[in-house]
Parts: C-alpha cells; sequence; structure tokens
C-alpha cells in the first residue's frame, strides 16, 4: 500500500510540475497573440505595449507608430497580414535578471504594389520581376508567390521572436529576430543569445 501511495505521489507531482511548467507558455501565446492582433487591426499604438521597452531608446515610440502608419496606409500599395499562427515556444532561460524564450511564427502577407499611371505592358512586368526578386530575396523563393489575376504577391513568412520576461511567468515584451538589424539587436539581447543569430 505504501509502494501505491508514493508512486501516485510521485506520478502526481510530475504531473503538477508540468502543468504549471506549461502554463508560462499559455500566457506567452496568449500575449504575443493579443500583439499580432493589434498589428493585424492596426492598433499601431497598442502594439507598441508588447514590444521591449529599451526598443524605444533606440527608435522612438513616435516614429515607429509613423513608420507603420506610413507602410499600411501608403496609397501606392495594398497590403494585408493574414493567418498568423505560433509554430513552436521554446522553454524559457533565465540569464542575469530576465527569462527569455524563442518563439517561431509565421503569417501569410498579401501585397500589390500600383505601377504608375499610364504604365505599359513591359514596365509592369519589369516592375512586378523586380519586386518579385526582392521579396523572395527576404522570404525566399518558394516562400512568394505572384498571383496575375489579382496582381497580388503571396508571401508566407515565418519569423523567430524573443519573448523577454522580468518573472518569466507573464507580461511578456516581444524582439522580431531580423539578421539585418543584428546592430540593434546587440543593444538588446545578451550576448549568448546574439551568438546564436
Amino acid at each position: 500500500m505504501k509502494l501505491k501511495t508514493k508512486i501516485f505521489t510521485i506520478l502526481l507531482l510530475i504531473v503538477t510540475s508540468t502543468a504549471i511548467s506549461q502554463d508560462y507558455k499559455n500566457e506567452l501565446k496568449k500575449e504575443f497573440n493579443d500583439y499580432l492582433s493589434a498589428i493585424v487591426n492596426m492598433e499601431f499604438e497598442k502594439s507598441m505595449n508588447y514590444i521591449v521597452p529599451e526598443f524605444f531608446d533606440i527608435i522612438p515610440k513616435s516614429q515607429m507608430i509613423k513608420v507603420m502608419e506610413m507602410t499600411f496606409n501608403n496609397p501606392d500599395m495594398e497590403f494585408e497580414i493574414k493567418n498568423p499562427k505560433i509554430i513552436k515556444v521554446n522553454d524559457k532561460k533565465q540569464i542575469e535578471s530576465k527569462y527569455y524564450s524563442l518563439l517561431t511564427y509565421s503569417n501569410q502577407l498579401n501585397l500589390k504594389i500600383k505601377g504608375e499611371e499610364g504604365e505599359t505592358i513591359d514596365e509592369k512586368t519589369t516592375r512586378v520581376k523586380l519586386v518579385k526578386l526582392s521579396l523572395e530575396k527576404t522570404f525566399g523563393s518558394k516562400n512568394v508567390v505572384y498571383n496575375k489575376q489579382t496582381g497580388f504577391f503571396d508571401i508566407q513568412s515565418q519569423k523567430d521572436v524573443y519573448a523577454i520576461s522580468e518573472n518569466g511567468e507573464n507580461n511578456w515584451k516581444f524582439l522580431v529576430i531580423e539578421k539585418k538589424q543584428k546592430f540593434i539587436l546587440e543593444k538588446l539581447l545578451p550576448k549568448e543569445l546574439i551568438e546564436k543569430i
């Protein structure tokens, strides 16, 4: 009887500790989805609440909001983000006084760049080719498809993001990993994480 009780207690501890350890991941996913939702719904000011505060020491919040508004409201292009999805959340890791968790997410971008008024067929063909090459360089050639009927580029995007929290449980802030912006990331992430980028 005592052996059964001990085994049951051990199993209960394992199940409980596993459930508790996953709670922060659920909270992290919820907060990241709130962040993505704010961007998709063009609530740019709200989305800033989910970005690492130190980021704004480098690029002021007002400037970030302005850039996002200009991007989404540019009359020369139509832009839509669809189907954001979290693919993976790695276990958190404490480094000094903060907790870090690497997550991967994907979404679909629909992008249409309008041509000049009176654009010829040759000019349109050249413009489409140049835009496609540029997008393929950024997202990979297999992730970019041009739809001749609609004039939209359908882009599959997958990105890594560091989630950062003071207590490792909630109030997660996010930092999208862009290799081209490593010089900014070096100011915001510990050296051991920068070395993995």
